[in-house]
């Protein structure tokens, strides 16, 4: 079904993520040479909200940066693993807390030209702390608790860098507009 043939294929990479080269010939004749993760990767976002109207986010370091960014829970959905359970675990994980109901929004390909992995951004209402954060190795995060307004004018100011929450925010906001608490 693609358009372009391939010609060769080779993993050149199995950790820390799958990395592989493939020479290609396009739909022009032109010959191209890709450097990609392929799929089906997919890793779930979860936008916790409380009854307050305020979010659960983190501030993690991300190396690749040097900075540390405001984000929402989210990582790697496992093997046999749904995308809603993937961000409950991550919620769990990252800012120790549960949703009473979660919303999924609409997926995306967060970096095509670079990744086949598929982002899930949900919405999770009633969120509540309910114990400590339960860190992987490597993680850097604080947790912390934002009002929405304040998050969405951090947004329109272009404060929120990390682009799967920006995105995420922009897919929750209908909802949160449409039951008050925005």
């Amino acid at each position: 079904m693609s358009p372009w043939e391939r010609l060769f294929i080779e993993e050149i990479l199995t950790e820390p993520v799958r990395l592989v080269r493939e020479r290609v010939r396009t739909h022009t004749g032109k010959e191209l040479t890709y450097i990609y993760r392929p799929g089906p990767v997919a890793a779930s976002f979860v936008l916790p909200v409380t009854e307050r109207a305020t979010a659960l986010l983190i501030r993690q370091y991300r190396h690749p940066t040097g900075k540390f960014l405001l984000e929402i829970p989210a990582g790697k959905v496992d093997a046999g693993e749904s995308p809603e359970a993937a961000a409950r675990r991550e919620l769990l994980e990252e800012v120790g807390a549960v949703a009473g109901e979660v919303v999924a929004l609409p997926p995306f390909h967060p970096q095509p030209s670079f990744t086949a992995v598929v982002f899930h951004p949900f919405l999770a209402l009633k969120a509540r702390v309910v114990g400590a954060p339960s860190l992987e190795d490597g993680e850097l995060l604080e947790p912390l608790e934002v009002p929405l307004t304040e998050l969405y004018t951090l947004l329109e100011r272009g404060q929120v860098e990390d682009a799967s929450t920006a995105l995420t925010l922009f897919y929750a906001r209908p909802h949160l507009e449409k039951r008050g608490l925005l």
